[in-house]
């Protein structure tokens, strides 16, 4: 049985969740009291994405490039949803940043693969 001592960082993953639920929840609640006025696309399905984005990257330290994706993915639905024309430019920035992404991955990963000793290749 492991405790909360035996692993820390679960137990500090799951405050983080709360705090983020309890954040989500009081926004929304404030929102239908009109008690402060909120910008309307703070609480929206694209913030959503951010902040799920956000709280992945948080979660493997920012190690794994899928919270890059859903918050690139929330902010082009945030400005496409908020600006007028914005589809024009958002997707085919989005597409080149794709691509762009997936080139550098594959020539770090390439240059990775193999190292110098003694002016020959050796494969790892």
């Amino acid at each position: 049985m492991t405790t909360s001592i035996d692993n820390p960082n679960k137990t500090n993953r799951k405050a983080v969740a709360g705090i983020i639920i309890l954040i989500i929840g009081s926004v929304l609640l404030i929102e239908q009291l009109d008690l402060f006025f909120f910008p309307h696309w703070l609480v929206t399905w694209p913030m959503f994405m951010i902040g799920y984005g956000i709280y992945q990257g948080y979660k493997y330290n920012f190690k794994k490039p899928f919270w890059i994706w859903v918050t690139v993915l929330g902010f082009a639905f945030l400005l496409t949803q908020n600006m007028d024309h914005a589809e024009r430019f958002v997707w085919p920035v989005a597409i080149i940043g794709v691509g762009t992404w997936m080139v550098l991955k594959h020539n770090k990963r390439n240059s990775e693969q193999y190292q110098t000793t003694d002016n020959n290749y050796k494969e790892i």
